[in-house]
This record gives structure tokens, sequence and C-alpha cells, in this order.
């Protein structure tokens, strides 16, 4: 009986592990927007015009041509390429402590579009305008780092910055020319991230963009004008006026969008 009643050994009960969440690993995602882009045309028109007097019954020239050069005058254009974006982005976090940084790298398709009018007038007032302009973002797509902090376990703030580049397609089918091209730049933003379980996580992010100046457009014209009786009866004066316009694009974007991502499976951070 007493062997019976003897204690029992006591057995320390397992301790419970929260496995907690750690943001550390490889991810993938995809993410729908909005930008608001913004393209500017600078540049100069110049050119020369040649004045050649003639008989009018021959015609016979008189004298050799007066040529003069035209002062320059400045090529202007803004308008908004708006539309909407979509994509898709890969990376990789480390997280230590309240802190994380990482590296994240996306590719977007655009749906950015306008038509503006290229001026040589800055504001483009009332008859400065030369011809218009159409302008599409095809794509564009970033590289960049990202600095976070932990509001909360699941809760991330962070701010991004790094490399972009982009296609933009401009043309002027009036007066047959074509320019862009793809070009890089750089982009700056912040955004924030919500873990909804261990793999799945929702953001919103803003990003501002330059891609600075696209390879430039060159159109020229010529105009013949034949004034009868110039400078006096039985004389005409022909004039041959060339100009060429010289001008280049820089194209900036403000972006907003929102994604998801699967994170892989990280290291499990045990809380005791």
């Amino acid at each position: 009986m007493a062997a019976d009643l003897a204690a029992k050994p006591y057995a320390k009960a397992p301790v419970m592990v929260d496995p907690g969440y750690n943001w550390s690993g490889f991810y993938v995602g995809g993410n729908v927007g909005y930008s608001w882009g913004r393209e500017r045309d600078d540049g100069t028109l110049s050119g020369v015009s040649s004045a050649q007097v003639f008989r009018t019954a021959g015609p016979t020239p008189v004298g050799a041509p007066v040529v003069t050069a035209l002062g320059a005058v400045p090529v202007w254009g803004r308008s908004n390429v708006d539309g909407v974006i979509g994509g898709g982005q890969f990376g990789y976090n480390w997280q230590q402590s309240n802190w994380l940084v990482g590296l994240e790298a996306d590719l977007q398709a655009s749906d950015e579009k306008s038509t503006g009018t290229i001026c040589v007038a800055v504001g483009c007032p009332t008859g400065s305008a030369l011809f218009p302009a159409n302008y599409k973002l095809d794509w564009f797509g970033t590289v960049r780092g990202r600095v976070g902090w932990l509001a909360s376990p699941r809760i991330l703030l962070y701010a991004t910055g790094g490399l972009a580049y982009g296609h933009l397609d401009a043309s002027a089918p009036a007066v047959g020319i074509g320019w862009g091209g793809t070009n890089a730049g750089w982009t700056v933003g912040a955004g924030g991230e919500f873990a909804i379980d261990r793999s799945w996580s929702v953001k919103v992010e803003y990003l501002y963009m330059d891609l600075g100046s696209f390879n430039g457009a060159s159109a020229s014209a010529t105009t013949v004008t034949n004034a009868l009786n110039t400078p006096g009866v039985g004389f005409n004066t022909v004039t041959t006026t060339t100009t060429t316009a010289n001008f280049g694009t820089r194209f900036t974007d403000n972006i907003v969008r929102v994604g998801v991502n699967y994170r892989f499976s990280g290291p499990v951070v045990a809380k005791y």
C-alpha cells in the first residue's frame, strides 16, 4: 500500500512555442495600379531664308541670292501621360529584430498615353503650334533596395529606391517623324505591407520615377514664296525658307499600386 501511495515523479510540461512571424526569405507577387506621367519637350527651332531676284521675262537670276539666318526660337511641349499599369515583382528580405532590408525587382506593362502639341513658344499660345504628337509608355521596370521598420510583427513600413528603366514611344504622324526608345533613370518611394499569414501579404506603394531625357527628334520644313513685281515691275523675288526643329523628351511618373506577395518559407523564430 505504501508503495502504491508513493509520489509519482514530476514531469515538466513541454514549453509551448509561438512560431511568431519573420519576414526573411524570397517572395514573388503581382500588382496593379495607376500612373500619372508627365512628358516635357524642349529644344530650338532655327533656319535660313534665301531670297533670289529673277527677271520675269527670263526668268534670269539677277545677282546672288541673299541668305539670312533666322533667329532661334524655343520648341516647347507638355502633356500628361496617364494610365493603368500592372505587373509582377520578386525579391528577398532580411529581418533583424524590428528592422528589415531587402532587394526587389519588378516589370510593368503600361497603358499610359497622351496626345500633346509641339509649339514654338512656351505655354503654346494661340498660333504657336507646330504639330501634334502622340506619346505612350509601353513598359517599365525597377530594381530597388528596401529599408523597413516593423510597426508590429505583421505590419511593415518601408522606404525604397534604385534603378528605373522603361520604353517610351513618341511620334508625330503629321510630319512623319518618331522618337523615343528605352532609357534608364531612377526611382524613389515608400509603402506599407501587411502579413495575412505566414506566406501571404498585401501591400500599397508609391513611387516617383524619372526616366530622364529620351533621344530627341528633328523635323524640317521648307516653304517657297514668289513675290511678283518685286523689287519692281519686270522682276519677281523667290524666297525659300527652311526651318529645323530639334528637341528631346523627358519623362517622369507618379505611380500608386497595390499588390500581393507570396513568401516562401523562411526561418522560424521561436518565442518562449
